[in-house]
C-alpha cells in the first residue's frame, strides 16, 4: 500500500485550533488513526491555504508531538469537511474538481426545497415525504386548513435555527418560534386569532425562502418527540454503507429535536424497545437503514461526488418511516452523545477507506 496525503478540509475555526488541540467537535486523532489504516496520511487546511498557481496547499500534519506545518502539493484526494456559501469559493472548488482532484462532499450544500424535489421524483421514497410547499401567506393557510400541525424551516440552514411550528384550526391557532440564537431557552409560544399570521412570519418568509411542511405526528419519549439520526457514507467499498444511527429527542417544552437545541441523544434500540412495544426493534433498524441507503442513492444520481449524508428519519407510534431531511456535512458528535463510540470511530473511518479507494482506483463510484 503506497503512503498517500488525504486532504481534510476544515472550516477556519477549527483550523485555528489546531495548534491548541482543541478542535471542538471535530476529532483529528480519529482522522489520523482511520489514515495510517489505510495507508494515509492526513493534511488539515482551509481553502485559503490552497493555491491554483502552484497547485500547492499549505497545511498541517501529524508529528511525533502535535502537528508540523508543512507546504506540499494539493493531495489527489480532499474530504470537504466545511460549509463554503461564497462564490469565490464555490468556483475554487469547482476550478480544483474540473483539474481532477476528488473532492468528495465538494457540491452537497443544497436548499432543502431542493433535496426534495429531488427525492419526489423516486417513487419508492414519495411517499414517505411530508407534503412540502413554497411558504407563502396563502399556501400556510392551505396547508393549515389541510393538516391543522406544520413546521415552517428555511430553504437554507441548520441546526434547526429559524424553524418554527404552527398548528391549529377554524377557531384559533398556536405559534412557537424562538428569537434568539440555538437555545431550547429562547422558545416562545403565542396564541393567534382566527385566520392570523404573526408578523414573524410574515418577516422571515420575505427575508428568505422558507418551506412550509406539514407536522410528522413523529413517535415520543418522556413526551418529547424524536427521530432517527443515520449517518450514511462511502466506505472502503466505494458504495454507501450506514455507519451508524441514533435517536435524538427533542428539548423539553420544545419541538426541534437538534441537539444544538437542547435536544438529547440515545441508542435507538433502546428508544424503540421503550416506545414502541408493538413494534419489532430488530426488523425496524433494518428497515430504516434501508431506507436511509435508498435515500443515498436516489440524491447521488443528483449531486456530483456526494459521500457523507446525515439523515434525519421521522418514525410514527405505528412504525411508519418519514425521511425529514438530511445534510452533506454531518456533525457526528451525537454518537458520543449516544455513548456510541464505536459507531463515531467508523463515521470517521469510512471516509478515509473511501479515500484509498479513490486512490488505488482513480475513479469515482458508478454506484
Amino acid at each position: 500500500m503506497h503512503l498517500e496525503y488525504v486532504g481534510i478540509l476544515l472550516n477556519n475555526n477549527t483550523y485555528r485550533r489546531i495548534s491548541s488541540g482543541e478542535t471542538g467537535t471535530e476529532s483529528l486523532t480519529n482522522y489520523e488513526e482511520a489514515a495510517a489504516v489505510n495507508g494515509l496520511i492526513p493534511c488539515f487546511f482551509t481553502i485559503h491555504h490552497i493555491s491554483l498557481e502552484t497547485g500547492k496547499v499549505t497545511g498541517y500534519i501529524p508529528a511525533p508531538v502535535g502537528y508540523s506545518r508543512v507546504h506540499i502539493p494539493l493531495p489527489r484526494v480532499v474530504h470537504m469537511r466545511a460549509i463554503y456559501h461564497k462564490k469565490q469559493e464555490l468556483a475554487l472548488i469547482d476550478q480544483l474538481i474540473n483539474r481532477g482532484i476528488f473532492i468528495y462532499n465538494g457540491r452537497t450544500r443544497y436548499g432543502k426545497n431542493v433535496i426534495h424535489h429531488m427525492l419526489e421524483q423516486d417513487q419508492g421514497i414519495s411517499p414517505s415525504l411530508p407534503h412540502t410547499v413554497k411558504a407563502t401567506p396563502a399556501s400556510i393557510h392551505s396547508m393549515l386548513s389541510q393538516h391543522g400541525d406544520l413546521v415552517l424551516k428555511p430553504c437554507n440552514g441548520s441546526i434547526g435555527v429559524g424553524i418554527m411550528r404552527l398548528k391549529g384550526n377554524s377557531l384559533r391557532s398556536q405559534f412557537t418560534y424562538s428569537r434568539s440564537l440555538p437555545s431550547a431557552k429562547g422558545w416562545r409560544t403565542v396564541t393567534l386569532p382566527p385566520g392570523k399570521l404573526h408578523p414573524l412570519i410574515y418577516q422571515r418568509i420575505r427575508k428568505a425562502p422558507f418551506l412550509v411542511q406539514q407536522r410528522i405526528p413523529l413517535a415520543e419519549y418522556d413526551d418529547r418527540p424524536f427521530d432517527i439520526r443515520v449517518t450514511v457514507q462511502r466506505g472502503g467499498s466505494g458504495r454507501w454503507e450506514v455507519a451508524g444511527m441514533f435517536a435524538k429527542t427533542s428539548a423539553p417544552r420544545t419541538f426541534v429535536s437538534n441537539i444544538a437545541q437542547g435536544g438529547s441523544a440515545y441508542r435507538v434500540p433502546d428508544i424503540l424497545s421503550s416506545c414502541l412495544p408493538g413494534v419489532p426493534v430488530g426488523p425496524t433498524i433494518e428497515r430504516i437503514a434501508e431506507f436511509s441507503l435508498h435515500i443515498a442513492k436516489t440524491l447521488s444520481l443528483f449531486i456530483p461526488f456526494a459521500a457523507d449524508f446525515g439523515m434525519d428519519i421521522g418514525i410514527t407510534e405505528v412504525g411508519k418511516l418519514y425521511f425529514i431531511e438530511c445534510n452533506g456535512c454531518d456533525q457526528r458528535y451525537g454518537f458520543l452523545e449516544a455513548g456510541m463510540a464505536d459507531a463515531w470511530k467508523c463515521s470517521y473511518h469510512n471516509p478515509m477507506a473511501f479515500a484509498r479507494y479513490l486512490y488505488d482506483n482513480g475513479v469515482w463510484p458508478h454506484y
